[in-house]
């Protein structure tokens, strides 16, 4: 083909690489050598590059993405967002209150799908916005169910950042923290990224996995502590609904 002769040999190789590593929790050297027909030497100097240019981190024999281009993608995220409509749009009219979805990005939570609530005064979120993943419900949430070494993972990258004086940051009080969100199956952001502002958050499991969360918000004189295990009984049916039409 005629548009090959304009190919960089060595550029194509290293964003295979970086492609395969995003469909991937992890991949060994041995691993991509064999997937991508490549020669040990080759095939360490792209990685060695990619990691000298912070898109790529090794950890024991294993190399992952960094937060740099985004983190690991995920497959169901476009059928997620079509599907969460109707039932986003259930909840936020029988509560009257912001719903939303999120999905991690890297060590961020990203806002990909809302809908606000009826109310004038209310919690404001749009499409795209990110935040550190200790900061908000849908984050922790999201954390606590996942895979214990993948937990560990996000969280050694993770910086902990304050935004209030509830926001969590000591590590060893937010891991004990994953484990009680766990164990009830929500999370709370108890006026941790904003003074005034609540959110409940529940997990959206898919094939046993955690793909996603949904989370309802408001102000906290409107959406007090007394509501919390009803509101969060009505996102897991919520929750429930979205993983049986994925």
């Amino acid at each position: 083909m005629a548009v090959s002769q304009y190919e960089v040999a060595t550029l194509k190789k290293g964003l295979l690489i970086l492609n395969a590593l995003q469909q991937e929790e992890s991949m060994t050297l041995s691993e991509l050598m064999k997937k991508f027909s490549l020669n040990k030497s080759t095939t360490f100097r792209l990685l060695y590059t990619l990691e000298q240019m912070g898109y790529i981190k090794k950890t024991d024999h294993s190399y992952s993405v960094t937060t740099k281009i985004g983190g690991r993608t995920n497959p169901y995220n476009a059928r997620l967002n079509w599907l969460s409509v109707p039932p986003l749009y259930q909840l936020s009219s029988e509560i009257g209150e912001t719903v939303y979805i999120g999905v991690l990005n890297g060590t961020d939570v990203v806002t990909t799908q809302v809908i606000d609530g009826k109310h004038y005064v209310r919690t404001c979120s749009e499409v795209g916005e990110r935040a550190p993943a200790h900061l908000n419900a849908l984050g922790k949430v999201i954390m606590a169910f996942l895979e214990e070494h993948k937990c560990e993972s996000l969280l050694k990258q993770l910086i902990l950042i304050q935004k209030t004086e509830n926001t969590f940051i000591d590590l060893h009080l937010l891991k004990e923290h994953l484990k009680v969100i766990r164990s009830q199956g929500y999370a709370v952001d108890d006026e941790e990224t904003e003074i005034g502002l609540r959110c409940i958050a529940v997990p959206i499991i898919y094939e046993g996995e955690v793909i996603a969360a949904v989370a309802l918000s408001g102000p906290a004189a409107r959406l007090n502590k007394k509501w919390d295990k009803t509101i969060s009984k009505k996102l897991i049916q919520s929750s429930a609904q979205m993983s049986k039409m994925l």
